[in-house]
């Protein structure tokens, strides 16, 4: 391929993107000045009269009014847009941009007192402006049911799934309390999977599509060994106390399947629905409401109160750590139609986590001297939840040659910075001053990490107190065993001479961090 081609091939799509993007806008800023300019005249007329006078009294207040709604209106991508919108959704992205025009309209008179102004004219022009919209959302819907083919949609794909009414069919026989609408919101592959599903596990099965416990506990469950709920996790206020109740209607073995919008889903979702620019505002506005506020201890209680939890962003990790903090295994995970969808098997008891930590400082429980269990301080570098995980991504992922797990997604893209420079250890030294670890020494490791090495070394890393500083970056070991390796000649040296050992390692991981580049991951 030539050098020009691969230019083209690299910047055709975006260039041909934008060309119908700016079609789409100047299509849209077309109607919206032609009916502003409209509606203005009509209410002056009607009103008293037109005049230089009431065109300088009402331009700037009516003009600053169309030009947030046209702002509105590209947030929301309403007339034509290169989505497929089903009717009801249409006219909802129409009344919310209005209202949101509509109140700032109404702040701004309140704030500058423009009291003065003429209620009529304002009225009309807001009142003016939602009618003629809601004409020309009814003409557009009318040209496009009589148009529009749903296979030739630019965003319409084809599956190689079996036909929609033939899995509808299905799964109303194994599931039959799916209500017809329900099983048009999941998508085909949705409903594949469910069935595929269905079909490897015997035994009676409850269907739920509902966010409260109360419904799953109420449930008379005789008999029944599977249990799949259709409501996204999102919207349910307690998640906890949400699976819980299904671990509890469920016999041992019993399995369930369960969805949820990931962070990862739900920022491609916002950046598809909103244009160029503006959709990198709506979604770093988000961000923050969504992720930054419930991890601050005053704003958390705030933000639950305003949104009873609903349509909270979850991360793949919070999810699935959820999911096994509350007795499950995770048999299956798979996402479709922007969904994770997640089946698992009853294999214990919830854990009653009743202090789950969403903010910056956490504390993991580790092994110390002795053998006993102490809380270890760190900043954050992990979703929620991502404790329960580590046997569940250890067993799909392996290590990697720092003896840590590959491709772990439960750190989160400011936690590998902070591990890479060491910023989330700083906590630690709460616990070097409580006498729990030491400068150098071995690493703190959680109980499944402990478990993976030998009993002999097992034995000997209890003698003594675990540190910051691990023989690790002294003698960057590769693999698993040539950690457990470093770590007894470490053991072994530091028994015969512990002061020396120490400063010995302390300065040869000086050295290696300093010049060699050795970093945490």
């Amino acid at each position: 391929m030539s050098h020009s081609l691969v230019k083209y091939s690299i910047f055709a799509k975006p260039l041909i993107e934008m060309k119908f993007f700016m079609k789409r806008l100047l299509r849209q800023l077309i109607l919206n000045f032609t009916g502003a300019i409209v509606i203005f005249f009509l209410s002056l007329a009607w009103h008293s009269s037109i005049n230089i006078e009431n065109l300088e009294r009402y331009g700037p207040v009516i003009g600053l009014y169309f030009i947030v709604h046209f702002f509105t209106s590209l947030l929301y991508r309403k007339y034509e847009t290169d989505t497929y919108y089903p009717r009801m959704q249409l006219y909802s992205l129409y009344f919310r941009s209005w209202m949101i025009s509509t109140g700032i309209l109404l702040l701004f008179i309140y704030v500058f007192q423009y009291s003065y102004l003429s209620r009529f004219v304002i009225l009309t022009n807001i009142f003016g402006l939602f009618l003629t919209e809601g004409a020309l959302l009814h003409l557009y819907l009318l040209v496009r049911s009589s148009t529009v083919d749903i296979d030739e949609l630019p965003n319409a794909t084809k599956t190689e799934v079996p036909d929609a009414t033939q899995i509808e069919e299905a799964l109303a026989k194994k599931i039959p309390e799916i209500d017809p609408e329900t099983l048009t919101e999941l998508g085909e592959d949705s409903l594949y999977f469910l069935s595929q599903a269905l079909d490897k596990f015997s035994g009676k099965t409850m269907i739920f599509n509902t966010t409260t416990s109360f419904n799953i506990t109420s449930r008379s469950g005789a008999g029944y060994t599977k249990i799949v709920n259709l409501h996204r996790l999102n919207d349910v206020r307690y998640i906890n106390k949400f699976l819980e109740a299904i671990n509890e209607k469920l016999p041992m073995g019993g399995w369930m399947a369960v969805c949820a919008e990931t962070k990862n889903q739900r920022k491609e979702r916002l950046l598809r629905k909103y244009p160029p620019l503006l959709n990198y505002m709506y979604y770093s506005v988000d961000f923050f409401i969504k992720r930054v506020l419930p991890k601050i201890p005053v704003a958390k209680k705030l933000y639950f109160f305003l949104t009873r939890g609903l349509n909270r962003v979850i991360s793949r990790g919070e999810m699935l750590g959820r999911v096994i903090s509350c007795g499950f295994t995770i048999l299956e995970e798979e996402k479709i139609n922007g969904l994770l969808f997640v089946v698992a098997q009853k294999t214990g008891t919830p854990a009653y986590n009743e202090h789950a930590s969403y903010g910056p400082l956490i504390y993991l429980n580790r092994i110390g001297k002795h053998g006993k269990h102490i809380k270890v301080y760190k900043f954050r570098t992990m979703h929620p939840y991502s404790e329960y995980l580590q046997e569940y991504i250890f067993n799909n992922n392996n290590l990697n040659s720092n003896g840590k797990i590959k491709d772990d997604y439960r750190i989160t893209r400011i936690g590998r910075l902070a591990r890479r420079f060491w910023i989330d250890e700083l906590p630690m030294f709460i616990n070097v001053f409580r006498g729990e670890l030491k400068l150098v020494g071995v690493r703190p490791l959680s109980q499944h990490y402990f478990n993976l090495y030998s009993p002999e070394l097992q034995e000997m890393r209890i003698r003594t107190r675990p540190g910051l500083i691990p023989p690790f970056y002294a003698d960057m070991p590769k693999t698993l065993e040539e950690i457990q390796d470093s770590e007894r000649r470490y053991l072994e040296a530091y028994f015969k001479s512990p002061l020396f050992t120490d400063v010995k390692y302390f300065f040869k991981a000086t050295y290696n961090i300093i010049f060699r580049k050795a970093r945490s991951s």
